[in-house]
C-alpha cells in the first residue's frame, strides 16, 4: 500500500534502489515494498554528465561510500549543480546518514523548490520518524510543483492512511465502539494484506523540475 520511490532518470530504469537496502533503520521500511528513487533527478533541464553517471552506477551497486566520496569531489567544482546534491543526498541515504541527508535534501529545497522529488524524499526522512504533518506538507508542496507527480500523490496517500490509523486507534481508546474498532481493523487489515505489515510504509519520489 505504501511504497517508497528513489528518484531515478527516466533514462535510466535500472537505477532504483530497494529501500530497505537504502534506509534499513527506518521501521517504515520492515515491509520491504518500499523503493526509493533513483539516484539521478529527471528533467530535459537538467543535464546529465558521465560523472552523475558514474555516481549513479556506483550507488546501484552498492558503492555508497565512494558515490559519497565522488560526489564531494565533484560539488566542491560544480557547488551549483542540483544533480550532484541530489546524488550526495542519496548515497547518505544509503549509508544510513539520514540527519545529513536531510540537511542535504533541506537545501535542495530552498535552493531549487521547484523540483519536486526532493520535497518527496524529505516526506520520506520525516514520515520514517513519526513525523507525519511535516511529511504531509512536504508531499503537498511537491504536488503544488508538479500535480502530476504519481509518485508524491501514492506517498501522500500513504501518510493519510497512517494518520487514518492513529486517530481512529485514539477515538477508540477514549470511547470504544463497536464502530470504530470494525473500521480501524478493516482499515489494519488492508493495510496489512498489501504490504504484509500492520504498520503502513510511505513513500519517496522521482525529480521533475
Amino acid at each position: 500500500m505504501f511504497s517508497f520511490r528513489t528518484i531515478a532518470a527516466p533514462s535510466q530504469p535500472a537505477a532504483r534502489l530497494r529501500l530497505a537496502r537504502v534506509l534499513p533503520t527506518m521501521p517504515w521500511l520492515q515491509a520491504g515494498a518500499a523503493l526509493l528513487a533513483a539516484a539521478l533527478l529527471a528533467g530535459q533541464a537538467l543535464a546529465q554528465t558521465a560523472e552523475h553517471t558514474e555516481i549513479a552506477r556506483l550507488l546501484q551497486g552498492g558503492q555508497a561510500a565512494q558515490a559519497l566520496s565522488l560526489a564531494q569531489r565533484a560539488i566542491e567544482a560544480a557547488p551549483r549543480d542540483p544533480q550532484l546534491q541530489f546524488l550526495k543526498a542519496n548515497a547518505e541515504l544509503a549509508l544510513g546518514q539520514t540527519q545529513a541527508a536531510d540537511a542535504s535534501l533541506t537545501q535542495l529545497t530552498q535552493t531549487y523548490p521547484e523540483l519536486p522529488e526532493p520535497w518527496n524524499n524529505l516526506a520520506v526522512i520525516r514520515a520514517g520518524q513519526g513525523r507525519l504533518d511535516e511529511a504531509k506538507r512536504l508531499l503537498q508542496e511537491a504536488l503544488r510543483n508538479n500535480p502530476d507527480y504519481a509518485q508524491a500523490h501514492a506517498n501522500l496517500a500513504d501518510v493519510l492512511v497512517q494518520q487514518a490509523l492513529k486517530h481512529l486507534s485514539t477515538a477508540q481508546q477514549l470511547a470504544p465502539q463497536p464502530g470504530t474498532a470494525q473500521r480501524l481493523q478493516a482499515l489494519q487489515q488492508a493495510v496489512q494484506a498489501t504490504t504484509g505489515s500492520s504498520t503502513p510504509p510511505p513513500a519517496a519520489a522521482p525529480a521533475k523540475p
